[in-house]
């Protein structure tokens, strides 16, 4: 059964990849010229316990993805069975993100072993969840897919509680990553020692998962033409804010910590994304309130790419310190800042517009299957 298209996925995708791309570096370069109260940039970093506005990126990336599984691999079943063209796919899409994963973070393109790590990037955080999300999707049996979420967090926090404790040294994620990057890695690899501290990668795949299952479901709730447009969105908005409550209920016992993604942050973070799908879903595909949404829709036409700018983002950088001189003669030496973001977000925007211009999109809703 054909699926129904929803503009709100694209919408919030979109506003997740502007958040990163232009917003965070927006606040930076007002900072660097006026500086702005420390409980304003807090928002813009990522802190070990809590929960800030940048720490939402992540979550909502993985979840999104998850949301764009039922149409990029419902399609691909035969006879409601996941045969060789769905494997086919979804092969082909872990290896595409998990190689650019290495490209952007994992430090693939200087062709030194010693240099590689082969897991530390969002975008392969988004393969693995895909990954695992595929393999619930191609099961039959409705209950199981229902509760795997479930079961794979509980297990990861079982797995967290029970054999370490929250610090940024003690925790048990970490040191598994500690344990198995010499395990993978030549000897007299640099992979550990150059690693992002506190964060882990492996061991978290099992709540990479269930956030990924938890985008999925959110659209199947969306698409599930046996209720009316408001009675999806009143389970949808519900869902997310059960689990932001039970994410804040848990948090005196589990913390709220990002880096390894424990069931208090990943409960919350996944009741934020529901409720801002259930409002654009509100906004966007109920009351069909589109206008002004170019850009962001091309940001979420165009995510993949405009994530690998980002990560990029020197190029289009110095692109803007061209104007810089030009701004600091005319304004001031602290417009300097301002000038460079804002040549660099034109380069950026004027580029991803080319980029979806090169080929014919889908309708929005089945961007990024």
């Amino acid at each position: 059964m054909k699926r129904e298209r929803l503009y709100s996925l694209d919408i919030l995708r979109g506003l997740d990849m502007l958040l990163l791309a232009v917003v965070g570096p927006l606040f930076a370069a007002v900072n660097a010229s006026w500086p702005l109260p420390k409980c304003v940039m807090e928002q813009f970093r990522h802190n070990w316990g809590g929960f800030t506005l940048w720490d939402i990126i992540m979550p909502l990336f993985i979840f999104m993805c998850g949301a764009a599984v039922p149409f990029a691999l419902g399609k691909r079943k035969t006879d409601g069975r996941a045969g060789l063209a769905y494997w086919r796919h979804v092969a082909a899409r872990v290896a595409l993100l998990w190689i650019l994963g290495m490209v952007a973070q994992g430090r693939l393109l200087s062709m030194d072993a010693m240099m590689i790590n082969p897991f530390n990037n969002t975008l392969q955080a988004i393969a693995a969840g895909y990954f695992v999300a595929a393999v619930v999707l191609a099961i039959p049996s409705k209950h199981v897919r229902i509760a795997a979420p479930f079961v794979l967090a509980a297990v990861y926090t079982a797995f967290l509680h029970f054999c370490g404790d929250y610090t940024i040294d003690g925790n048990a994620a970490t040191r598994f990553e500690r344990w198995i990057l010499p395990v993978i890695t030549p000897e007299g690899s640099k992979a550990l020692a150059m690693a992002d501290p506190g964060y882990s990668w492996w061991a978290t795949i099992p709540m990479f998962g269930a956030m990924t299952l938890c985008g999925m479901a959110a659209t199947e709730m969306l698409t599930d033409e046996s209720a009316p447009q408001q009675k999806r969105l009143a389970k949808l908005a519900a869902t997310g804010a059960a689990l932001l409550a039970s994410g804040w209920a848990v948090s005196p016992w589990i913390p709220a910590i990002k880096h390894i993604y424990t069931l208090s942050f990943t409960a919350q973070a996944m009741g934020w994304c529901m409720l801002l799908l259930a409002a654009l879903y509100f906004l966007t595909d109920i009351l069909r309130l589109r206008k002004g949404t170019g850009l962001l829709l091309l940001f979420g036409q165009t995510s993949l790419m405009a994530y690998m700018c980002h990560e990029f983002k020197s190029v289009f950088k110095a692109f803007g310190k061209s104007f810089a001189p030009g701004a600091a003669h005319l304004f001031g030496g602290k417009a300097e800042p301002i000038a460079v973001w804002l040549a660099a977000s034109a380069l950026l925007v004027f580029f991803l517009t080319l980029w979806r211009g090169r080929k014919s999109l889908p309708p929005a809703g089945q961007r990024a299957d």
